[in-house]
């Protein structure tokens, strides 16, 4: 065989080998891939964390059942989406603890879960999102003292969310600025500002036209704002909307909201939806 035939040889020869190599690091990457991070937030436990969340006003110990099991399923977990949902569970179990001591106690624990899913990931929302949320309801039970401190890292919190996210949990984090902007009182004593609430509140209602917390709080701010008529609008659209048993509980403050914003507007026969 001539020097050249041998050179040819030897190059497909190593052309081979390598495809050789190639096919099997193709069957044998994806598996060992999945080995190393297999996620938590299966389809399958992602509905079981859905119907508990709907439900947690109703049926709380299924709600108690979900966070035994997700606790459990996460606990060597280094997956940072699937520790802040079970930040999310403990916030919905802490909304339903009567005794103000015990509340703290569970929103606090609700933050220490959402602060190691943000030690895995800074930018994960899920985690920044429930850690504002409990610092925020931590905040109505505290001193004015204490609340102002945690209201800056909350509000930062939020814009990050709002980066990062803008339309997660139905632009929660845009509703929760409104919320904030409009409730807080402005300068020097804080740094509350209804045209920052206005901003807020209306992309997160342009986001999820149908949000009835949304809906509640845009009326209440454009009331304020002296938009009355535009208020009365939103305010009505959250009295007539039907709501069902799971949500009753936590859309009582919305309604009463839109109530307060309708009596202010000369309201009469007032209809609300089911409720």
């Amino acid at each position: 065989m001539s020097a050249f035939m041998k050179s040819k040889m030897r190059i497909l020869e190593r052309r081979i080998i390598l495809f050789a190599v190639l096919v099997i690091a193709s069957l044998i990457t994806p598996v060992f891939a999945q080995s190393i991070s297999p996620t938590l937030l299966t389809e399958e436990n992602k509905q079981k964390i859905e119907l508990a969340v709907w439900r947690y006003a109703i049926d709380t110990p299924l709600l108690l059942q979900t966070i035994d099991w997700f606790r459990d399923l996460t606990r060597n977990s280094q997956e940072s989406a699937a520790i802040a949902e079970l930040s999310r569970l403990e916030f919905m179990i802490a909304q339903l603890e009567k005794d103000k001591n015990q509340r703290v106690q569970r929103f606090e624990r609700c933050i220490a879960i959402a602060d190691q899913s943000l030690a895995l990931n800074a930018n994960d929302v899920r985690g920044l999102f429930w850690k504002a949320v409990a610092m925020g309801k931590m905040a109505e039970d505290s001193g004015m003292v204490n609340a102002l401190r945690m209201l800056r890292p909350m509000e930062k919190m939020l814009l990050k969310v709002v980066a990062l996210d803008e339309k997660y949990e139905n632009a929660g984090a845009h509703r929760a600025l409104g919320r904030m902007y409009h409730k807080l009182p402005g300068f020097p004593v804080s740094f509350g500002n209804n045209q920052k609430a206005l901003t807020h509140l209306k992309q997160a209602h342009e986001l999820f036209p149908r949000d009835i917390m949304t809906r509640a709080f845009y009326a209440e701010v454009l009331y304020d704002e002296g938009r009355q008529a535009e208020a009365r609008r939103h305010a009505d659209f959250v009295l007539a909307t039907p709501i069902d048993e799971e949500d009753a509980l936590e859309f009582a403050e919305y309604v009463d909201i839109a109530l307060g914003v309708v009596k202010k507007t000369g309201g009469s026969n007032i209809k609300l939806g089911n409720y």
